[in-house]
């Protein structure tokens, strides 16, 4: 499994929104719990270029 916080959220960093484990990466609801669509749609938006910087090695995708 991956590490989870106090509440049972997986831990991510929010620079890569990586995870304990390789290549597992969390956002959103996932990480912080539950919030507002508005905090999940932007968290969202910066892991997928984190993601992308991960596989391709860089992104056009914006933070």
């Amino acid at each position: 499994g991956v590490a989870l916080d106090k509440r049972g959220n997986v831990e991510a960093d929010t620079s890569r929104y990586a995870s304990s484990r390789a290549k597992i990466f969390a956002c959103g609801d996932m990480r912080r719990g539950q919030s507002l669509v508005v905090w999940a749609i932007r968290e969202g938006r910066q892991c997928a270029a984190a993601i992308d910087e991960a596989l391709m090695g860089s992104t056009v995708l914006p933070r």
